[in-house]
């Protein structure tokens, strides 16, 4: 006769049996789950390790550019002069730190943001930023700095900061975002890595002298509407029959550069910087007149690094409709096609620079 010890250990046996019965199916479905992701990661995988790098690379750079004040060291002939390091970054010129090595980061050291430092983004460019970052060589990126929240209601969605190549034909990309004080408002830092590639955009012609009087050079200004800085490198000039590499250097957000026949006679009253095209036949001095006022063109021009193909950026061309007076420069409306007259205006001995 079974006693109720021995119904109650039969029926914990049986209890136990089932618990470790559910464990070993439970255990084959994970396995079998298991070797189902695996076969699917190795069709899959690329693209997932693809995009996981993205997504890091976004992440580790948004931290690096807000977390800190950032920091540069100079390079003095190639040499770094690491005893003059400095996280006063902010306050070097576009084509000083185009050499240096450099960690444009936009933090106050107190977890919030420095305005002075996201202005002085203007004069890094691009691909400095990138290098900063920790972003791989040969992507690209774009950063918008957006306030969302302040008292005065109407400056929510205002565009502190925009600027950097577009996602549009990306086939990889990641967004990163936080969102931190500046001042008084908050803002939302948003930073895109993406594959893209860069295309010849950025500098712009803004204003030329064709026939100036008394012995004065030509000269052409060009600007740099954008939000980063931009290498010169690369960019050209040309009137017909002349050719003239810009140079070397980098040119700040919102910043001009006078291209001219004569750099010690050149009418400069704003302090731009000035490249001479004199020697190369590109613009003319004195007695020496390469550009018509009744009828010429100048080309603005990038080459891309490594290769000898030139884009035709701007190509500014006049005939005597334009009816240009001598001393008077020709300024650029923004109003539409550059090669229309209707969008330039006369302006008695120019404003280069300005």
């Amino acid at each position: 006769m079974r006693t109720v010890a021995d119904a109650r250990k039969v029926h914990d046996e049986g209890a136990l049996t089932a618990v470790v019965e559910f464990l070993s199916a439970f255990v084959l479905f994970l396995v079998i789950v298991s070797a189902f992701l695996a076969l699917s990661q190795l069709k899959l995988g690329s693209n997932v390790a693809e995009t996981d790098r993205f997504d890091q690379m976004a992440i580790d750079g948004l931290e690096k550019l807000t977390d800190s004040k950032g920091h540069v060291v100079l390079r003095d002939g190639g040499i770094r002069d690491l005893d003059n390091a400095t996280d006063d970054w902010h306050l070097f010129n576009a084509s000083t730190l185009l050499t240096a090595d450099l960690l444009p980061a936009i933090g106050d050291g107190a977890g919030h943001l420095d305005m002075q430092r996201i202005s002085a983004l203007g004069n890094v460019t691009e691909d400095r930023l990138i290098h900063g970052l920790g972003i791989e060589e040969g992507l690209n990126l774009n950063l918008t700095i957006t306030v969302v929240q302040t008292e005065d209601e109407s400056r929510i969605g205002t565009e502190i900061f925009a600027d950097g190549t577009s996602r549009t034909s990306a086939t990889r990309g990641s967004t990163a975002s936080r969102t931190m004080y500046l001042d008084n408002e908050m803002v939302r830092v948003t930073l895109e890595v993406h594959n893209a590639g860069r295309e010849p955009v950025g500098l712009q012609i803004t204003e030329f002298m064709a026939d100036p009087l008394n012995g004065p050079p030509e000269w052409v200004e060009l600007e740099n509407p954008d939000g980063f800085a931009m290498n010169l490198s690369g960019w050209s000039l040309a009137t017909p029959g002349a050719f003239q590499m810009i140079g070397d250097g980098a040119l700040g957000a919102g910043q001009r550069i006078i291209c001219t026949g004569n750099a010690l006679t050149q009418y400069n009253p704003n302090g731009a910087m000035v490249v001479d095209f004199g020697s190369s036949g590109v613009l003319g001095t004195g007695s020496i007149d390469i550009l018509a006022a009744e009828g010429d063109s100048v080309t603005l021009g990038w080459t891309r690094s490594g290769t000898i193909l030139t884009y035709d950026v701007i190509i500014i061309s006049w005939d005597e409709t334009w009816d240009i007076q001598a001393n008077h420069s020709m300024t650029y409306n923004f109003g539409g096609s550059p090669s229309s007259a209707t969008n330039w205006t006369a302006i008695n001995i120019g404003t280069p620079g300005w």
